[in-house]
């Protein structure tokens, strides 16, 4: 059966506000959108697909919530009981926000062959929300079973997707060893969250070439911030509450990282680090940390006089 060539017309006057500049998706229209959101838990990356679903489904978009932890229902309403309840509403297209519990790479496959076989038939909008993508996509080249055909499906959401009006949303604990090399390799638009390991900065990295932003900048994220990287350039935003969340959500106040700022709480900071652990400090392993950390030679010196010379005061 032969098609017309797929225009993205819905992405031509859509947009997404995500705290920062709007990100027009008129600059998608050729490739659709494969967003991946990289962080800790706990740091705002499901909020981060709920608020592009919110939004896309307001736009014309049907939104599939993919949900591990089956949370969401009590959000957006029951979720589908079977795939054929699946295939149904996107047949329809009346329900634009659809939850589907799937904890494992074995409940998902299922749902994930009928969002294949209704976008390959439709051709209409439809967004995918993976959260806990580790979950279905896994690194490993060792795929077999349904972790194999997972990981298989959600590489065909983001290598087909585009011709088809799919579009996929999908987090990541870390930049490597979590997600198939190939979601990483397409995505477009890419959230990037707080950084609590050090050893993490060496593959992020790249991703910041030229910004002048390192991991302390990375490590001083609260919750619900991102360095965002769109077809727009990077820039740091705070992500504004989906809207189905906020209602059930408590309220809570904004807690920024910061380093001790006076003397006093210097000291006391220093003075509950066992000594021990200062002496592990060897000159290899400091040298490790600092190009970890992107520092350059004269904060490193600074640094090693200054541990030098607390080895010294506590002897």
């Amino acid at each position: 059966m032969k098609r017309n060539v797929i225009r993205r017309d819905e992405m031509l006057t859509a947009q997404l506000k995500l705290g920062g500049q709007p990100i027009e998706l008129a600059q998608y229209a050729s490739t659709g959108l494969l967003a991946i959101a990289v962080g800790p838990r706990g740091n705002g990356k499901t909020n981060a697909g709920l608020l592009m679903a919110e939004q896309l489904a307001a736009q014309g978009w049907v939104s599939v919530l993919i949900d591990p932890e089956s949370e969401l229902e009590a959000l957006y309403g029951a979720a589908v009981p079977d795939p054929e309840a699946l295939r149904a509403s996107l047949d329809a297209r009346a329900t634009r926000i659809v939850v589907v519990s799937a904890k494992d790479a074995s409940e998902f496959v299922p749902y994930g062959r009928v969002i294949l076989e209704a976008a390959e038939e439709h051709r209409k909008p439809v967004f995918v929300v993976i959260d806990e993508g580790q979950l279905f996509s896994t690194s490993s080249r060792a795929k077999t079973g349904d972790a194999g055909e997972a990981a298989d499906i959600i590489n065909q959401f983001a290598g087909r997707g585009r011709k088809r009006a799919l579009d996929l949303f999908i987090t990541a604990l870390r930049y490597t060893g979590t997600l198939q090399r190939l979601l990483f390799a397409n995505k477009n638009l890419t959230l990037i969250g707080c950084q609590e390991d050090p050893t993490a900065w060496s593959a992020l990295a790249p991703q910041f070439k030229g910004s002048q932003i390192g991991y302390s900048d990375l490590n001083a994220l609260s919750t619900g911030e991102f360095f965002c990287f769109s077809r727009g350039g990077v820039e740091k935003i705070r992500m504004p509450m989906a809207k189905a969340l906020k209602a059930v959500a408590p309220k809570a106040k904004i807690i920024h990282r910061a380093l001790p700022s006076t003397f006093n709480q210097w000291t006391r900071a220093m003075s509950e680090i066992p000594a021990e652990r200062l002496e592990a400090l060897t000159d290899p392993v400091v040298s490790l940390l600092g190009a970890v950390a992107g520092l350059t030679s004269q904060p490193m010196v600074t640094g090693i006089s200054a541990l030098q010379d607390e080895l010294e005061a506590r002897q």
